[in-house]
């Protein structure tokens, strides 16, 4: 790749009248509790309000960065590309429901719990008060990344019940949900959300878990 000229680099500059276009998801995170729930909202409640998926304080950086309740502050926009689920069983942490187990400890939680969630329900992204999109089940929504497994185990041992090692995860695969070629610009202080419903009823899991909705795109923005 050929090395970009000074004046050609000048249009990448920080300093410079006008937008600048940068690669940024918006997310939002909460907890799905163990019971199940018939909705969850996202994408209303910014840094420094509501409270944290892992409990103990408001939201962070690591839960949102959403910064103005239920829209994108003047002088930015954002181009809605893809649209991802992030589910996370057994979070906080849950000992049972980790990947990896010895003894007695079981890990098919992980598995069925994911499954679970994935299996039913539905999306749907409000902009104003006109949905966008309606998709259904949340399967349709798999994560770009997820957490993988690659393990041999030996055990040697005449007391196998109790000293037998386990791994298990699991994630939902598939093409990403991509907007393309019809793409969703949300200009600044227009109002969105992104709800995920349970008509059918609620799906509960053996432990609480960490659920996401991340947007990816392209983030507009005023230039210094």
């Amino acid at each position: 790749m050929a090395t970009p000229s000074r004046a050609q680099a000048a249009q990448y500059s920080v300093n410079r009248a006008g937008w600048e276009a940068v690669r940024q998801s918006l997310y939002d995170f909460q907890q799905y509790p163990a019971a199940g729930v018939t909705q969850l909202s996202f994408f209303n409640l910014p840094v420094g309000q509501g409270t944290s998926w892992a409990g103990g304080g408001t939201k962070n950086l690591s839960d949102t960065n959403l910064s103005v309740s239920g829209m994108l502050p003047a002088n930015q926009e954002y181009l809605i590309q893809s649209i991802e689920l992030v589910f996370l069983p057994g979070t906080p942490t849950v000992a049972a429901v980790m990947p990896s187990a010895f003894g007695a400890q079981a890990v098919a939680a992980q598995v069925n719990d994911t499954y679970i969630f994935r299996r039913a329900g539905n999306l749907t992204l409000v902009i104003g008060s006109k949905p966008y999109l309606q998709e259904a089940p949340l399967a349709r929504f798999p994560s770009k990344t997820h957490f993988e497994v690659n393990a041999a185990l030996a055990d040697v041992t005449t007391a196998g019940a109790s000293l037998q090692s386990r791994i298990a995860a699991a994630h939902m695969a598939g093409r990403p949900y991509l907007l393309s070629p019809v793409e969703i610009l949300l200009p600044q202080n227009q109002n969105f959300n992104i709800t995920l419903n349970w008509p059918e009823g609620v799906q509960a899991i053996s432990n609480p878990a960490r659920v996401g909705v991340i947007l990816d795109g392209i983030l507009y923005r005023k230039s210094q």
